[in-house]
């Protein structure tokens, strides 16, 4: 069992403050974030909602990038995207209209792409919807490749990734017909740390975690739901929770700095935003509906 984990990368709590009686306190800090979701179409873009959003947000921007699986922000901004051929591309900071690859390479040897987590240091682990994820050192360039592959017996189709404050690398596998959980510790060479039991008709997508819980996106049944594991996560490991309302075959999961959960949901081409405290019977305080022939399967949150 792995230890009692701080939080994860995903979540990066922001504090600012300010006391009105004292000139010397600096004014609060402003935290300007966006939520970018992916469009799986030809064409398509990648569409930037400043935060907060309501259900009659409009895009501040879009940039162009076909077939979209994947998005991953580092914590200065810099994207990187994924297409369903294997495919993926750097933006740098500042995103924006204007926004073209500054490098584009391949997922190793992948013909898809799972969710891209970085960590820290400004790398990033990309699933390959296959028996591995591959992990990207920086700076990236056309010529980068995978500089560490993490494996491990059972797992044919990881899609889902996540990093917790300690380094330790979570992978969702969707399996044929079971799904479980898988985490590596660092180097992430070895055997996965824990394999938590497969669930029949799961069917697991994409993963983001808020303090000691990981939310895990799963697409089974008609309309799927969200499974909340507490952590550590292990051998054993069960979801403690599900929420379903609002939810519609989700493919895609991210928290902003205040903790509030936004759920890519593929089925009706929406994004349904949740606030803790989570529970079974959480529900959506907004739901917004993406205009047009819109394929949601990535999503993030960040500058």
């Amino acid at each position: 069992m792995l230890r009692k984990l701080t939080g994860f990368l995903a979540v990066a709590g922001l504090l600012a403050g300010c006391n009105a009686t004292t000139s010397t306190t600096p004014p609060p800090i402003v935290i300007v974030q966006h939520l970018y979701v992916g469009n799986d179409n030809t064409p398509g873009t990648v569409q930037a909602y400043l935060l907060p959003i309501t259900a009659a947000s409009t895009p501040a921007f879009a940039f162009a990038s076909n077939n979209v699986v994947a998005i991953g922000l580092d914590a200065n901004g810099n994207a990187i995207v994924g297409d369903n051929a294997g495919h993926l591309q750097y933006f740098a900071a500042p995103l924006s209209a204007a926004s073209v690859p500054a490098a584009t390479f391949n997922n190793g040897s992948a013909s898809n792409n799972g969710q891209v987590q970085f960590n820290l240091a400004g790398d990033f682990f990309a699933g390959t919807v296959g028996a591995n994820v591959n992990m990207f050192t920086h700076p990236f360039s056309n010529a980068s490749v995978p500089s560490t592959t993490a494996t491990g017996a059972g797992l044919t189709s990881a899609i889902g990734t996540g990093l917790d404050n300690l380094g330790n690398l979570y992978v969702a596998n969707a399996g044929a017909s079971t799904s479980n959980l898988y985490v590596f510790a660092s180097p992430y060479t070895g055997a996965p740390a824990v394999t938590t039991p497969g669930l029949a008709a799961t069917a697991y997508r994409k993963m983001a975690g808020s303090g000691t819980t990981l939310f895990v996106c799963s697409v089974a049944g008609t309309t799927g739901r969200i499974d909340a594991y507490g952590l550590p996560l292990s051998n054993a490991s069960a979801p403690a929770f599900a929420i379903t309302t609002g939810v519609n075959v989700p493919e895609a999961i991210a928290f902003d700095a205040s903790g509030n959960m936004y759920v890519g949901n593929l089925g009706d081409a929406t994004i349904t935003v949740y606030a803790p405290p989570f529970s079974a019977a959480s529900a959506p305080s907004v739901t917004l509906t993406i205009p047009g022939t819109f394929a949601i399967f990535g999503i993030a949150v960040g500058k």
